[in-house]
């Protein structure tokens, strides 16, 4: 059975004028003028929630920072990267009140066996020991060119946002549950995607490189700017690690080089407590079959005297008081060791630099050494922005964080359904869903959701306190806006 259930906070109140426009507001509801219309199907997915009063760490998303930071510090960054789905990057992005849209460049992965390319969205999906990032609901429109293909998309799956725990420790790929989508709602040319930690998004034949348009509703939690920016030139990655199909251009370049790998000090400014790390694809990508001539992400991490943090495979707002050790260090810990400062930056592992070009000889390895040489000198370019992330909300919820290791292990009693509710709410909306009257379900053809004025009473948010922390600043469907260190 469903239930329906209707949450009312007291925080909140209608202001006498929310009263008066109340009649107001429904017309243009009803007429459609507030948004795109929302059409999703009903999905059951059992999901471990926070009962145990922590969550993991999560970046602040991309969609937080349009509008605040400029545009120059974010374009060309990955904000997208999953194995098998490819990459997508930012070109550019507006902030109009509370409706944000961002244009991407989308580099898809084939699947030949099944003729149809799948590529991601905003959220991003924490795989192994990885920190994720949520990403309000929002629709999307897909072009090859000028031509709008959206209503091609067959389907799609995502991680479902909400304050959820994973149901699987750091030794495995997919760490928290999925809902599949296999009818997706396409309106006026617009695909609508749920509030999500990461999807991926399936459409019909072999396509290189897309552009998508993202446009949602992110009324602000928190304000933020730059305080600082650093640049700098790094090199290839030569050492251990999975290389996937690459493994033989590696052992080439191990052979004749030895092991590299750049790492920089940080001048991080004093009023900095967050950082964006801005930085190019790798020409090529390792572990995805039929798809090694592909653009794609890798790892990038913060340095301690203890050793290197989790992966990190996004552009995304990190916090630079927060950092877990990696969880290859700590093979039977059930939570990753956390430390406070971020001593250096380790450059992306790289193994072929952009601006060289794949070369079958790559997963052969017999490399001539003339592209051995010219892998070993190429240089990129990466830039750290240095942010301060300061909170305008008064309604976040402050939560302990952790992060699972590999002999973490989830509690069959901490699963249930989703906080997140799979019928997104905001603007004018038009869906199907179960109601129960006198015992029968019945469906209604329109569900309709009308705008709410209201006010926060709260004249300040609330002060950090580093008790019990590192601690995070959440809203209800699970996106961490800030973050409390540990007290020194």
């Amino acid at each position: 059975m469903n239930r329906i259930t209707t949450k009312v906070f007291a925080k909140r109140s209608l202001t006498i004028l929310g009263a008066a426009l109340f009649l107001l507001l429904t017309v243009f509801a009803l007429s459609g003028s507030q948004g795109e219309a929302w059409s999703l199907p009903l999905q059951q997915e059992q999901t471990a929630t926070a009962d145990a009063n922590w969550l993991e760490p999560r970046g602040l998303n991309i969609v937080n920072l349009v509008g605040f930071v400029p545009d120059t510090y974010l374009q060309g960054a990955i904000i997208y990267y999953s194995t098998g789905s490819g990459i997508v990057r930012y070109v550019s992005g507006t902030r109009v009140g509370d409706t944000v849209t961002i244009t991407a460049t989308v580099y898809p992965r084939y699947v030949p066996s099944w003729d149809f390319s799948k590529f991601g969205c905003l959220g991003q999906i924490a795989h192994y020991d990885e920190l994720g990032s949520v990403a309000p609901q929002s629709t999307l429109r897909l072009y090859d060119g000028d031509r709008n293909i959206t209503d091609q998309i067959t389907g799609y799956d995502y991680y479902p946002a909400g304050q959820n725990l994973p149901i699987r420790n750091s030794n495995y790929w997919e760490r928290y549950s999925k809902i599949s989508v296999s009818s997706p709602s396409v309106s006026n040319g617009a695909l609508q995607l749920p509030a999500n930690m990461g999807c991926t998004i399936r459409i019909p034949g072999n396509y290189h490189q897309l552009t998508a348009v993202y446009t949602l509703r992110a009324r602000p939690a928190v304000s933020v700017s730059v305080v600082g920016a650093e640049t700098f030139v790094f090199h290839s990655y030569i050492g251990v690690g999975s290389a996937g199909q690459l493994e033989p251009l590696v052992n080439q370049m191990r052979a004749r080089y030895g092991d590299r790998h750049d790492k920089f000090s940080l001048n991080v400014p004093s009023e900095a407590d967050y950082f964006f790390l801005n930085f190019p694809p790798q020409p090529v990508d390792p572990y995805t079959n039929n798809n090694v001539d592909r653009p794609t992400g890798g790892t990038y991490r913060i340095e301690s005297e203890g050793g290197l943090s989790v992966d990190h495979i996004v552009a995304m707002g990190l916090p630079l008081y927060g950092h877990w050790k990696d969880s290859g260090y700590v093979p039977g810990a059930a939570f990753l060791p956390y430390y406070r400062s971020p001593n250096r930056l380790a450059a992306p592992e790289y193994f072929v630099p952009e601006g060289v070009d794949y070369d079958p000889c790559m997963t052969e390895g017999n490399c001539p050494d003339s592209l051995l040489e010219e892998i070993y000198n190429t240089t990129m370019t990466m830039q750290i922005v240095y942010l301060k992330v300061q909170r305008v909300s008064c309604t976040l919820e402050r939560i302990p964080v952790k992060m699972v290791g590999p002999a973490w292990q989830s509690s069959a009693s901490s699963l249930s359904a989703p906080k997140a509710d799979p019928f997104p709410t905001g603007w004018s909306e038009s869906v199907q869903r179960p109601s129960i009257q006198g015992g029968q379900a019945s469906s209604y053809t329109f569900f309709c959701y009308l705008p709410l004025i209201a006010r926060d009473f709260c004249l300040q948010p609330p002060p950090d306190d580093p008790s019990g922390c590192p601690c995070g600043w959440f809203t209800e469907d699970g996106q961490m806006m800030d973050f409390i260190p540990a007290a020194p």
